[in-house]
C-alpha cells in the first residue's frame, strides 16, 4: 500500500503484516465463536472439562486479531464504539447467568465491554488534533479511568486483554513511514502480540498459555487455502453483517437458561 510521506515529499510503499480475505475473516470468526461456545458451555453447565477450557483459550486472541484488522481499514468513528456499547449491555444478563458458577457478580462485565472500551479510545484518538497527530491524551485518559473502574475484574482479561487488543490493532493498521519512524507501532506490536497472548492465561498454567497462542496460529495457518483460492471466491461472505454480536448475545442467553434448567 502506498502512503504519502510528508517528510520526504513522496509516496512510499508500506507492507501490511496481516491481511485477510472476506471469506477467510468469516471462517476464522466462526471458528473462534465455536471455541467460545465450548468454553461458555463448560462454565454454564458446570462440566469442568479441561479440554473444553483449553479450546476456549483460542477464542479471544483470534477475535482480537480480526477486530483489529476490521478497525484498521479506516479511521475509527464513534458509531463503531456506540454499537459495541449497546451490544455489551444486551449481553450482560446472559453472561451473568453463564458465569455464575465462577462466582462473578451481575455487574462484572462481559468481554464486549473490553472491545467497546478500546474501540472508544481509538475513536477518541482519531478525533482531529493539532498538527494532525492522533489525540493520544484523550484516548489514554479514557483507558486509565476505565482500567481503574473494572479493568482488573474477571471476564475482561484486565490490562492484558486491553493491551492485546491494542497490539492487534497495531499489527493491522497501515501507517505512513514518518509515523512508524516516530512511533514504532508495527515493531512493538509484532513483539508484543505473542507475548500478550501467552500472558493472557498465565494464571491457568503453561498448557493454557500455549493454547492461547498456538490455537489461533494454527487456525490462521489452516485458513491460508482460502487466500490462495480464486479472487471471486475470496469476495464472498459466509456470515451476515453483525452475526457475531447477535450470536454472542444469543448463545449466552441460551446457555445461561439451560444451566438454570439443569441445576
Amino acid at each position: 500500500m502506498a502512503m504519502f510521506d510528508p517528510h520526504g515529499g513522496k509516496l512510499r510503499q508500506v507492507r501490511e503484516v496481516v491481511r485477510f480475505t472476506p471469506l477467510q475473516q468469516d471462517v476464522l470468526k466462526f471458528l473462534a465463536l465455536v471455541l467460545m461456545v465450548f468454553d461458555h458451555a463448560n462454565r454454564a453447565l458446570g462440566l469442568h472439562e479441561p479440554v473444553l477450557l483449553l479450546l476456549g483459550r483460542g477464542a479471544f486472541p483470534l477475535f482480537a486479531l480480526i477486530w483489529g484488522y476490521n478497525l484498521a481499514k479506516k479511521s475509527v468513528v464513534q458509531v463503531q464504539a456506540t454499537r459495541l456499547w449497546l451490544w455489551a449491555f444486551l449481553a450482560q444478563p446472559g453472561y451473568a447467568l453463564v458465569m455464575r458458577h465462577d462466582g462473578l457478580a451481575f455487574p462484572d462485565p462481559n468481554i464486549l465491554f473490553l472491545f467497546a472500551v478500546v474501540t472508544q479510545a481509538l475513536a477518541l484518538m482519531h478525533l482531529p488534533a493539532r498538527k494532525g497527530y492522533p489525540n493520544m491524551g484523550m484516548a489514554g485518559a479514557l483507558l486509565l479511568v476505565l482500567w481503574s473502574v473494572y479493568g482488573a475484574t474477571p471476564g475482561t482479561y484486565g490490562m492484558e486483554g486491553t493491551l492485546l487488543l491494542l497490539a492487534s490493532y497495531g499489527l493491522c493498521i497501515t501507517l505512513p513511514a514518518y509515523a512508524t519512524h516516530d512511533w514504532p507501532v508495527r515493531g512493538l506490536s509484532i513483539v508484543a502480540w505473542p507475548l500478550l497472548a501467552l500472558d493472557l492465561n498465565a494464571e491457568l498454567g503453561l498448557t493454557m498459555m500455549l493454547a492461547g497462542l498456538l490455537l489461533p496460529t494454527l487456525l490462521i495457518l489452516s485458513s491460508l487455502p482460502l487466500v490462495l483460492s480464486h479472487t471471486t471466491i475470496n469476495g464472498r461472505r459466509l456470515l451476515l453483517r453483525g452475526f457475531f454480536l447477535q450470536a454472542y448475545v444469543a448463545h449466552l442467553l441460551v446457555l445461561g437458561l439451560a444451566g438454570l434448567w439443569l441445576a
